[in-house]
């Protein structure tokens, strides 16, 4: 599977044998074994959830249900749950799920080839370049250009790897926090990740030859990626986010307080484009440096953008920023790329509705079998 996200936990690599495994072990389940069980997808982002039922694990497999929600909106997940799947084994809605933690990471190294075969130098690599403490957090190691777990006495011509993970102590929490909620993981991935290889994929698929950059705008900051159809080319973490920009809109419609701004901002009950540049001016500044700097590397334009977690009343952002950094907005169209993968829509799901962020959900569902080439370093 091509950087698919976390896989199966007695499949991962860790920096270290005496470390524990990436996820806390679930007793064995048998969920997707047959062909005419239903599967479940949960995928829960930061600001927006979605729960999928499909008609089957395995191709050819029929979407039918897609249902999507605010995160934190425990009525309408309890609700959904209940509709998508009313007889549920033992109280609990066994899934494959996405999960997208604010302390969760990827990170793009290249290592040194000669120091490969030094015992802690994975180790030394997580703590130094990108402060990530082994003892402290659950890390896997993929390599760039396939995908695959990264294994030092198979390495190749390439030396770049992907880091991803999270703190151990969220990984337990998220776990029993699906628990309580009444869903049984089969699996737990991070969903950016997942979300990278679909649209990776998708771009493959469609023959593109456009870098794309790929924007998830969070409320304390916005991780941003260049990807094309070879891979991940790049990858960043930006300081700026969603609530940066309460502030300008306080001051530009001289409000009393921040809470009425933030308020007014995230209801989108005000047609904030007019002020979209001064809203991203920070954020801009900073994607403007970035894409500089990969165009002077690698000779080629960014010429579109996609924003993969924006919640629907936020999606006029994708636009201005868009428009600022004079690029064009990436639609991608959904259904020809499900098709070859062998899987259809039943007639009572949206194909409007399933746009670009629900890359993760989607991906949650698809094997990837293809290869994605060696890319450029971060």
């Amino acid at each position: 599977m091509v950087l698919s996200g976390i896989q199966e936990p007695e499949n991962i690599s860790s920096l270290d044998d005496s470390l524990p495994p990436y996820f806390t072990r679930l007793p064995s389940v048998t969920m997707f074994s047959s062909s005419k069980t239903k599967a479940f997808v949960f995928d829960q982002g930061e600001q927006v959830s979605v729960l999928v039922r499909a008609s089957s694990s395995k191709a050819p497999i029929q979407i039918e249900e897609v249902r999507e929600f605010a995160t934190g909106d425990h009525v309408a997940l309890t609700e959904a749950m209940g509709e998508l799947n009313p007889k549920k084994t033992a109280g609990f809605l066994f899934a494959k799920c996405g999960v997208s933690p604010e302390q969760g990471f990827i990170r793009r190294a290249t290592l040194d080839p000669k120091r490969l075969k030094e015992d802690n130098y994975l180790v030394e690599v997580a703590s130094s370049q990108f402060r990530i403490e082994p003892d402290s957090n659950m890390i896997a190691v993929l390599n760039a250009h396939d995908g695959l777990s990264f294994d030092s006495a198979k390495v190749t011509t390439s030396k770049d790897v992907i880091f991803f993970g999270m703190p151990s102590s969220v990984a337990k929490s998220i776990q029993g926090s699906l628990l309580e909620k009444g869903i049984f993981p089969k699996s737990i991935e991070l969903s950016s990740l997942v979300s990278l290889t679909a649209l990776v994929d998708f771009l493959r698929f469609t023959a593109s030859t456009k870098p794309t950059l790929v924007l998830e705008l969070g409320r304390l900051s916005t991780q941003s990626y260049i990807v094309s159809a070879k891979g991940i080319d790049a990858i960043r973490p930006i300081s700026v986010g969603l609530e940066g920009m309460v502030p300008v809109v306080q001051k530009e419609l001289g409000l009393k307080d921040e809470e009425s701004a933030r308020k007014l901002f995230f209801t989108n009950t005000f047609d904030f484009t007019g002020m979209g540049a001064a809203l991203c001016k920070k954020l801009l500044k900073e994607l403007q440096s970035s894409m500089g700097f990969y165009e002077v590397q690698t000779g080629q334009s960014i010429s579109q953008l996609v924003c993969t977690v924006l919640p629907t009343k936020l999606n006029w952002l994708e636009s201005v920023i868009a428009a600022q950094l004079g690029i064009s907005v990436l639609v991608p169209e959904i259904k020809p790329w499900l098709s070859s993968k062998n899987i259809t829509l039943s007639p009572s799901v949206e194909t409007s509705g399933l746009d670009a962020r629900k890359f993760s959900a989607l991906g949650l569902m698809i094997e990837f079998s293809a290869k994605v080439s060696d890319a450029g370093n971060s």
